[in-house]
């Protein structure tokens, strides 16, 4: 029987074990309490620790497909038994990476005062330069599976599905498909996301129909990815996949975004709120990005597509 057979039996203290047998004793292992697009977001700590040389470097998320083939990381544990004995006793110590806190009274998320990359790099104790950039690593064979069409875009009408919803971050869906429909005619748009985001027309429909390695081959192979702050905004940087963001008034894109990406920030009075759905100006801020603002955005993008690596941001 294989170790990895042995350890599927374990259980989570199975998968503990089987880390400690592949690579030694953890010297960090590293912890986050946010979701997909933040875990992803871990992997700017390992890039910039593994150039420093260091090893040793363990993560606990429930999303090990997130990291498979990142040579960055050393191995990839349950969560739940990250702060077991098993960790303490070989010498590793658990870090959290946590950027920020959700205030359910008032509904806000605390902003941090630098790009949450950043802050998530000083939690892991670096100093010195950063590159501001997640990480996500696809086999040659995976990267073909993402090609569907010759001029493929890919897109998400919505951030419905997702474990932390927030209204503040949606668009609308008859704009997002006016943006469809006046590029149709030259690109053939992909609608990923969750199966509870709506159905955009004249779009193949791989709304939960892929694994999110899928999602990220689709973007790698895409001239560009049109959609909100989330997941796939991440996994689209991981990628080297340009974007056009809508980012409204509820979050900068000081903060969180990406300067490779087209950011459509509307700076009224009351931006940031950072709350997640309470608004009391009607969401004016997304209803100020008009669908030619977006065509403008997508436009300006798609002029640069060819220029790779994209924009790196160092910090």
């Amino acid at each position: 029987m294989s170790l990895a057979s042995v350890s599927h039996r374990l259980g989570d203290l199975g998968q503990l074990a089987l880390a400690r047998i592949k690579t030694g004793a953890p010297r960090k292992v590293f912890t986050f309490t946010g979701s997909l697009g933040d875990h992803l977001a871990c992997t700017v700590a390992f890039r910039e620790l593994r150039k420093r040389g260091e090893r040793g470097l363990w993560m606990a998320s429930p999303w090990p497909d997130l990291f498979s083939g990142n040579e960055d990381i050393d191995a990839v544990i349950p969560p739940l038994v990250a702060h077991s004995r098993f960790v303490r006793a070989t010498a590793g110590r658990a870090v959290p990476l946590d950027y920020s806190r959700y205030i359910p009274e008032s509904d806000i998320d605390a902003p941090t005062e630098r790009h949450i990359l950043t802050t998530i790099c000083q939690n892991a104790g670096l100093t010195g330069e950063i590159e501001l950039r997640p990480h996500l690593t696809l086999s040659a064979d995976e990267r073909a599976a993402g090609r569907r069409f010759p001029e493929q875009i890919c897109i998400q009408s919505s951030g419905r599905g997702a474990a932390a919803f927030m209204q503040n971050k949606e668009w609308f869906i008859e704009r997002f498909q006016a943006v469809v429909n006046a590029l149709t005619p030259r690109f053939q748009f992909i609608q990923i996301g969750s199966t509870e985001s709506p159905r955009l027309e004249s779009t193949l429909d791989l709304r939960g129909k892929t694994s999110l390695r899928e999602s990220a081959a689709l973007l790698s192979q895409s001239r560009l990815f049109i959609g909100q702050v989330g997941f796939p905004m991440h996994l689209s940087r991981a990628v080297d996949c340009r974007a056009v963001i809508l980012f409204g008034g509820r979050e900068t894109p000081a903060l969180t975004g990406y300067v490779a990406n087209e950011n459509l920030y509307t700076p009224l009075p009351c931006s940031p709120c950072w709350q997640r759905n309470k608004c009391d100006f009607e969401r004016a801020c997304m209803k100020q990005i008009t669908v030619d603002a977006v065509l403008a955005a997508v436009e300006k993008q798609l002029a640069q597509t060819g220029a790779l690596p994209v924009e790196r941001q160092v910090v």
